[in-house]
């Protein structure tokens, strides 16, 4: 039976090198513990704002732009989240993921919220320059001081 605080964990995923350490430290705590891990990454392309949108004149051809580009965010994010999944599998271990847009900090939390997680394993930096688009960034920090379950911040 495995102990509370290891039953439930959840590994913010962007491809980096610092999430990869993260994901080997869940799987870690999760075969002792027989635990479940969820994996989620946060596709954020708030940032991009088409042409004249300041303006009120945004083209539909822009807004279909990014829309397109948010899509095939997503669908490579799956499939990166799903190698993980796999990888959590092959060694016994339950896994399930979740790929998501908006705000990365609060899609964590809230997905932690919803899930009921127990531990939050995450990396201690994300990606940079237009890898952002999926990165964790400092997020790490702000999850740690915010999460209502114990994280892990691996380096």
């Amino acid at each position: 039976m495995p102990s509370d605080i290891l039953s439930r964990i959840l590994v913010p995923y962007d491809g980096s090198k610092y999430s990869d350490h993260a994901v080997n430290r869940a799987i870690e705590i999760s075969r002792k513990g027989l635990s479940q891990i969820y994996f989620i990454s946060v596709v954020n392309v708030d940032y991009i704002q088409p042409p004249g949108s300041l303006l009120g004149m945004a083209s539909p051809s822009s807004v279909n732009a990014i829309k397109q580009l948010t899509d095939s965010a997503k669908k490579e994010t799956s499939q990166m989240l799903a190698s993980q999944v796999s990888k959590c599998r092959i060694k016994g271990i339950k896994a399930d993921s979740k790929v998501v847009s908006g705000n990365i900090t609060d899609e964590i939390l809230k997905f932690a919220k919803q899930k009921k997680i127990t531990l939050i394993v995450i990396g201690s930096q994300g990606l940079h320059g237009i890898k952002k688009i999926k990165a964790l960034g400092s997020t790490s920090r702000k999850v740690s001081e915010f999460a209502s379950c114990p994280a892990l911040i691996v380096r």
